[in-house]
């Protein structure tokens, strides 16, 4: 008996001890965050649960601050893990939400936790289910009916937004997008700059004007408010990020590479700004450089599948088709819902004059919706 009460104090004590241990990390974290020391927090929170695997709060804040850093890709899987443990936290499943949406993965390929954008529709309900005020969830369901081309849904729920925060950036910002996508041109830029009159220092309005410009072409435009933007805020990654595609559009690649050697002196770890120095380099016939930007994405996070399929053109493009089939193989093994990455699969198949395995992967991605593949299997003739 004595040895029974004694293992169960024992017990009782080591999780006191792991507990105590993860609020001292969630602390140390917050405090590192307060003080911009970001590499810091971050390491605290994981620290925090490594000592708390069943407690969510230290993966939303995690996933919070990984959201911050622009590390999208990491930040849905946080957040996501912290749903899972707790499906009453709010603020949970609107970063979830908005992490997606703002990573453009409205089908789950890129992250593969959810299937479609009705599952994804789904979240979205329970966000404004768990929390009716807030506005950004609201701009999150117009964002999915918009991407849906239910423009007059998504325009309703904006408003709705607009109800719960007639100032809310976000909610302009969002109207402006789907006036874009729209095709009205003139109400979008009415809304962007609406946004800047209300938040003079937003950087959404300065990059969504950004990314407007650039799609119709007009890259000296979309350089001048991006370039806005960052006089204002100088460390922004997604404004300098997207600086750099739109000068990869206008044919500058050294300005476009000064992008992104500036994003890695603000975050090392920033494995998109790696994968964009990599497909210029590759581009450019430099396979070494290009191959060597894509592995140290894959050492920073060897679940990153973009890495893996960058590698693959590579090598691909060098030539090497093993080794290209090698790396599609691995970003297959890590998301088997990337139809991009069996589409690259079959093309790599095309060029070694393998028919029947080029098919196999066109279905595949075809399976998964990707349009290319479709067109493809219907100029066959063949269903999927």
């Amino acid at each position: 008996m004595k040895k029974t009460i004694l293992l169960f104090a024992l017990a009782l004590t080591l999780n006191c001890i792991v507990y105590c241990q993860g609020n001292d990390n969630i602390a140390k974290g917050l405090n590192a965050e307060k003080l911009g020391l970001l590499d810091r927090a971050q390491g605290y929170y994981e620290q925090a649960v490594t000592a708390e695997p069943d407690n969510a709060t230290p993966l939303l804040l995690l996933g919070k601050l990984q959201e911050k850093r622009s590390h999208l890709d990491e930040a849905v899987v946080s957040l996501y893990q912290a749903i899972t443990l707790n499906d009453t936290l709010a603020d949970a499943y609107e970063h979830f939400v908005f992490c997606v949406i703002e990573n453009n993965d409205y089908e789950g390929n890129r992250c593969g936790l959810f299937v479609g954008v009705e599952k994804l529709k789904e979240l979205t309900e329970r966000a404004i289910e768990l929390n009716p005020e807030s506005a950004s969830a609201y701009c999150s369901m117009a964002l999915i009916n918009n991407y849906k081309k239910n423009f007059t849904n998504a325009i309703g729920w904006v408003k709705k937004a607009l109800e719960k925060d007639p100032k809310s950036p976000r909610a302009t910002n969002t109207l402006g997008v789907i006036y874009y996508n729209r095709g009205n041109d003139n109400d979008a830029l009415t809304q962007f700059r609406k946004t800047l009159a209300n938040d003079p220092d937003n950087v959404d309005a300065y990059y969504n004007l950004g990314v407007m410009y650039t799609q119709k072409n007009n890259y000296e435009t979309a350089i001048a408010h991006l370039r806005k933007g960052l006089q204002r805020d100088n460390k922004s990654i997604k404004l300098l990020y997207y600086l750099g595609i739109a000068y990869i559009q206008r044919g500058d690649d050294k300005k476009a590479i000064q992008c992104y050697e500036a994003i890695l002196d603000l975050d090392s770890t920033y494995i998109p700004a790696y994968n964009r120095l990599g497909a210029i380099y590759g581009q450019k016939g430099n396979y070494d450089e290009a191959v060597a930007y894509h592995q140290k994405a894959a050492r920073i996070n060897p679940k990153n599948t973009d890495a893996y399929k960058c590698l693959g053109q590579v090598y691909t493009d060098k030539g090497d088709y093993v080794k290209a089939l090698r790396n599609y193989q691995k970003a297959v093994a890590i998301n088997d819902r990337d139809h991009e990455t069996y589409c690259l699969i079959a093309k790599l198949y095309a060029k070694q004059g393998n028919s029947a395995r080029e098919t196999s992967s066109y279905k595949k991605a075809a399976k998964l919706g990707n349009k290319e593949a479709q067109a493809w299997m219907v100029s066959k003739g063949q269903a999927w």
